[in-house]
């Protein structure tokens, strides 16, 4: 049985747009700002997934796949830093201020990149995986917090479950791009084009932060928890060791991440003893990030919210790590690059809609400020530290088994995943009943916000 309730149709009487009616509830005066909405963060992904597969090149031409780890580590240093004054800045700046300065750095980093990629050394690699490591999080991460600013409760209970498809819309038409262009432009034009792709966004946030001035409400002047900013540090850190269902879902998240760095670098290290030109790896990579994508969209679109109400969360979690573990099992039992390639698109498109959405209505039943700040914690800093604790994996792997064991090294790693799937099972089972007492103790309490908040927001 389900553990969501459906959600009350708020302003039912209200007028709509005919010509969106099929699709999306959408009222009069909501048709630009949303296309724009829309438009935005499907170029922004497409500029990212332009880039990714580039990422993935200078991890196997640059760095080495061996090295991956070190990498990851200065991933999630430079990552806290940035969001510890990130944090400091967001207070003390105008948000149109913000965000134009925000693309204008992207762009600059983009070119600067075009310059210095393709004659750099190790460093420049490090440097390039680090920034597109971030640049992901920050651009998503800043969309919908504009668009959480711009849009009501109400609006965005409509809308951002329809704004969220075009999103991964975006990753598949970066993809389309890098898979046709992949052998024919360089590597400094593709990032040219990176860049263009992310002017155009800057011009459409510039349309909606002033369809957001324009309207004049309160939503468009602070965030919706003003006075409950997340905070980086000890109080965000004890609402989750003080809670055993935050604590849990920390567990989770760190495994999943762990996981998930682990096969992905299974993935890398196939791909390098495969022998492929510069261009090949590009092409692998982007025909890997097109069918990810592609698979996730049609979970996303035509599976996520069905298993949410006739399953419920509990049981929604359940689905990535036994992908997981049956993809895992599949690899011992044939160790090819095809296998784990697979293996990680299921793997991958599972993460991004149905783990990533069901997450999301995981925090529904907590109070307002575990919300914001428990959840800041565990989105960041329990994410990275999953990266973290699979840099050190990787580490183990490449310094003490490689040399001992060779290939086989790689099926005592995917071992050492399949029984953290089973821990992960484990965690989600005792989540969903958790989830399910939670519920019950808030049922009448507040119906719109038992709504499926995966899909609202959603992030690739």
């Amino acid at each position: 049985m389900s553990d969501e309730k459906p959600i009350q149709d708020t302003g039912s009487a209200a007028p709509t747009i005919a010509w969106l009616r099929p699709i999306v509830i959408a009222r009069p005066g909501e048709a630009l700002p949303l296309l724009a909405s829309m438009a935005w963060i499907f170029l922004a992904l497409t500029a990212y997934y332009i880039i990714k597969p580039l990422r993935s090149a200078v991890l196997q031409d640059k760095i080495g796949v061996d090295n991956k780890w070190v990498a990851l580590v200065a991933t999630t240093v430079f990552v806290a830093l940035l969001a510890f004054a990130y944090g400091k800045i967001v207070p003390r700046v105008a948000r149109s201020r913000l965000v134009v300065s925000t693309f204008v750095v992207f762009i600059l980093c983009l070119g600067a990149f075009a310059l210095a990629l393709p004659h750099g050394g190790v460093l420049t690699g490090y440097v390039f995986f680090v920034w597109v490591s971030t640049f992901n999080l920050m651009v998503i991460s800043q969309f919908w917090s504009l668009a959480a600013d711009v849009w009501t409760k109400e609006e965005g209970l409509r809308l951002f479950g329809f704004i969220g498809v075009a999103g991964v819309a975006g990753g598949i038409f970066g993809t389309l791009v890098v898979g046709s262009f992949a052998k024919r432009l360089r590597t400094e034009q593709m990032l040219a084009l990176s860049a263009v792709v992310l002017f155009v966004c800057l011009l459409l946030a510039l349309y909606i932060l002033r369809f957001g001035s324009a309207r004049g409400q309160g939503q468009s002047q602070a965030p919706p928890a003003a006075g409950m900013a997340p905070s980086i540090g000890g109080n965000s850190m004890m609402l989750v060791l003080g809670s055993p269902y935050l604590r849990l879902i920390a567990a989770m998240m760190l495994i999943l991440n762990l996981v998930n760095t682990n096969n992905e670098w299974i993935l890398d290290k196939m791909v390098s003893r495969s022998a492929m030109s510069h261009a090949a790896i590009k092409e692998f990579y982007a025909q890997f990030y097109l069918f990810q994508n592609v698979l996730t969209f049609g979970i996303q679109f035509f599976l996520t919210a069905r298993i949410q109400r006739r399953l419920g969360a509990g049981v929604a979690l359940f689905f990535e790590p036994v992908i997981g573990i049956v993809g895992g099992a599949l690899f011992l039992v044939t160790p090819l690059l095809a296998v784990i390639r697979w293996h990680k698109i299921f793997e991958n498109a599972s993460d991004y809609s149905i783990q990533s959405n069901t997450k999301e209505l995981l925090y529904l039943p907590v109070s307002k400020l575990e919300k914001y700040s428990a959840k800041n914690f565990n989105d960041t800093f329990v994410v990275r530290g999953g990266d973290a604790l699979g840099a050190a994996t990787i580490f183990a792997v490449t310094t003490y088994l490689l040399p001992a064991l060779g290939v086989l090294s790689l099926k005592v790693m995917l071992g050492f995943d399949i029984l953290l799937g089973v821990v992960w099972l484990a965690l989600a089972a005792a989540i969903g009943r958790m989830h399910r007492g939670l519920t019950a103790a808030r049922a009448g309490q507040n119906t719109i916000g038992m709504a499926p908040k995966s899909q609202l927001q959603h992030e690739l």
